[in-house]
C-alpha cells in the first residue's frame, strides 16, 4: 500500500501545475525533488511518505520553511533552487557581483549571489529581463518553465565567472555537475573559548547528536558528527546564529550516479609584470604552521595558495622536499620529486630533482611537491612513486604553472564535499590545466590543505570545514 501511495504521487508530480492553480511551498519542494530526478522513495533514509518532507529533512533546501501551503515566491524559489543544485558557495562567492537586475536593492547579498548565479549558469533558470519581482508569487506558468529547467541542470550543468578583483589578476572560476546523491551533514562551529566549545558539546549530547573539540584556547570549535536529519542542524544553527558564533555548514554525499559529480575550480592568472611570485610563510619561519591568511596578512600578497608538502611535530612543522627563498634553503631536497625554481626575473624552470639533474635546485627560489602534471604542454610520464590512492582517487587539488603567454597560474580544485565538489584525480587535474593553456605545471599539496587567497578573500572551501595551519604557501605581492 506504502508503495502504492508513492507512486501515486510521482505521477502527479509529474504533471504540470494548471495556469489556474497557485503554487504552493509544498508542491514546489515536491516539484524540485522530482526535477532533481532524485530517487527518494526508494531510499532506506526516506521516513516520509511525501517528498516535500525529504526535501527538508535531507537538507536538499537549508532553508527553515514555514506555512507549506502558502503560495511560493519567485525569491523563495530562487534560493530553493540554488540550494538544491549545490551552488550556495558559488552564490555567496559571487553576491557582490552586479546581478543585471535593477530591483535588487532589497535582497540580501546571498540572494543577489543566488541571482547572479542562476541567470549566468547553463541552463539559464532567470532571464535578465530588467526586473526580478522578488516578492511576487511564482506564477504556474513560471513554475513549469522552471521546472524544465531544473530537468536539464540535474543532467548537465556549467558556470563560468571571470573577475578581476586587482591589476594583473584574473580570476576564473568555474562548477560543472551536481550531486545526485542523498547528503547528510556536519555543523563546524569555530572563533569561541575552550570553555564554550565544552559547553556546546554537553549540550548537543543531551541532544544525542555526537561532537569533537577543534582548535584551541581562544580559536576553539566544535564540530558535529554526521547529522542525517538536517532539522537538527536547523536547530543547532539556530542556537549558533542567537550567540552570534560562526560556523561552516559541511555536507556528505556519495554521488552514485559516477559520470554526474559536481567539481568546482578556480584558476587565477598572474601577470609577472605587476607581480612578484615568492615562496610565503608566518614570520617565524615555514616551522610554524600557520593558516594561508594569516601568512597572507604578514606578508601582504595579493594572491597565495598553498604550496609544497610537510611535517607536523610537537612544537610545529617543516617542510617536505626543497624549499628556498631568495637563495636560502629551508628544507630538504627529495629525490626524484617534482619542483619548480625560478629568479628574480620570475624565469622559471620545472622538473625533477634527481642525482643526475639538480639544475632546478640552482634557482634562488624553488618549491618541491609533485608529481609534475605538464611539461611543454604535454602530460608529464613519471607518477614519481606517489601511490594511487593520491593519483588516482578524487581529492582537492592545488597546482602552481605558467601559460602560453608567460602568466603565472594558480589552480584549486575543491574536492571531498558531494553537495559542491568531488575533486579531481592528478590525470583529471592536469587536463583542465592542458584545456586552460597551461603550459608547464607542477602539483601541490592538497587535500585539506588546498586554499586560495585572492585580495584577501578565500575562493575556495577548504574540505576541513575550517583553514588547515600550513608551512608556506606561494604568493604573489606588488611589484
Amino acid at each position: 500500500m506504502r508503495n502504492f501511495r508513492r507512486i501515486c504521487l510521482l505521477l502527479l508530480l509529474l504533471l504540470p501545475v494548471s495556469a489556474s492553480e497557485a503554487v504552493t511551498k509544498y508542491a514546489f519542494l515536491s516539484g524540485l525533488l522530482d526535477a532533481r530526478g532524485i530517487d527518494w522513495s526508494s531510499s532506506p533514509e526516506a521516513e516520509y511518505d511525501d517528498p516535500g518532507g525529504f526535501v527538508l529533512r535531507t537538507g536538499y533546501v537549508t532553508d527553515d520553511v514555514d506555512k507549506l501551503d502558502a503560495p511560493v515566491t519567485r525569491l523563495e524559489a530562487l534560493r530553493w533552487c540554488i540550494q538544491s543544485l549545490g551552488l550556495t558557495f558559488e552564490a555567496e562567492l559571487l553576491s557582490d557581483y552586479p546581478t543585471g537586475f535593477s530591483d535588487d536593492g532589497k535582497l540580501a547579498s546571498f540572494e543577489k549571489g543566488c541571482l547572479v548565479v542562476a541567470s549566468n549558469m547553463n541552463p539559464q533558470l532567470f532571464a535578465k529581463t530588467g526586473t526580478f519581482n522578488p516578492s511576487a508569487n511564482l506564477s504556474a506558468q513560471d513554475y513549469n518553465a522552471l521546472m524544465s529547467k531544473m530537468v536539464q541542470a540535474s543532467k548537465s550543468l556549467t558556470l563560468n565567472m571571470i573577475r578581476n578583483p586587482l591589476d594583473g589578476v584574473r580570476v576564473y572560476i568555474h562548477r560543472e555537475g551536481v550531486p545526485s546523491g542523498i547528503p547528510s551533514w556536519r555543523v563546524h562551529a569555530y572563533g569561541i573559548n575552550r570553555e564554550m566549545a565544552n559547553n556546546i558539546k554537553n549540550l548537543l549530547k543531551s541532544q544525542n547528536i555526537e561532537a569533537g573539540i577543534t582548535g584551541s584556547g581562544n580559536s576553539s570549535g566544535v564540530r558535529t558528527g554526521k547529522l542525517e536529519d538536517f532539522n537538527q542542524a536547523r536547530r543547532f544553527i539556530a542556537f549558533l546564529n542567537f550567540r552570534k558564533i560562526k560556523y561552516k555548514l559541511i555536507p556528505a554525499v556519495t554521488n552514485p550516479k559516477t559520470r554526474i559529480v559536481p567539481r568546482f575550480w578556480v584558476m587565477v592568472t598572474i601577470d609577472p609584470s605587476y607581480w612578484k611570485i615568492l615562496p610565503v610563510a608566518s614570520r617565524n619561519g615555514p616551522q610554524d604552521l600557520s593558516t594561508l591568511s594569516r601568512i597572507v596578512s604578514q606578508n601582504n600578497t595579493g594572491v597565495a595558495i598553498n604550496a609544497g608538502f610537510f611535517a607536523v611535530t610537537k612544537s610545529g612543522g617543516y617542510p617536505i622536499g626543497a624549499l628556498k627563498v631568495g637563495g636560502r634553503d629551508f628544507g630538504e631536497v627529495y629525490e626524484g620529486r617534482g619542483a619548480l625554481g625560478w629568479d628574480d626575473n620570475d624565469e622559471a624552470a620545472f622538473g625533477l630533482i634527481t642525482d643526475d639533474d639538480y639544475s632546478v635546485y640552482e634557482m634562488s627560489n624553488v618549491i618541491q611537491a609533485g608529481p609534475m602534471l605538464l611539461e611543454n604542454g604535454i602530460p608529464a610520464q613519471s607518477e614519481e612513486d606517489f601511490k594511487s590512492a593520491f593519483t588516482a582517487a578524487r581529492h582537492p587539488r592545488s597546482a602552481v604553472g605558467v601559460n602560453d603567454s608567460g602568466q603565472w597560474v594558480f589552480m584549486i580544485v575543491d574536492g571531498r564535499n558531494g553537495m559542491h565538489s568531488s575533486g579531481a584525480t592528478i590525470n583529471e587535474l592536469t587536463e583542465i590545466m592542458r584545456s586552460q593553456r597551461v603550459t608547464h605545471a607542477l602539483n601541490l599539496d592538497g587535500g585539506g590543505s588546498t586554499e586560495l587567497i585572492v585580495d584577501g578573500r578565500i575562493y575556495n572551501i577548504p574540505s576541513d570545514g575550517y583553514e588547515r595551519r600550513i608551512s608556506y604557501g606561494l604568493g604573489a605581492i606588488a611589484r
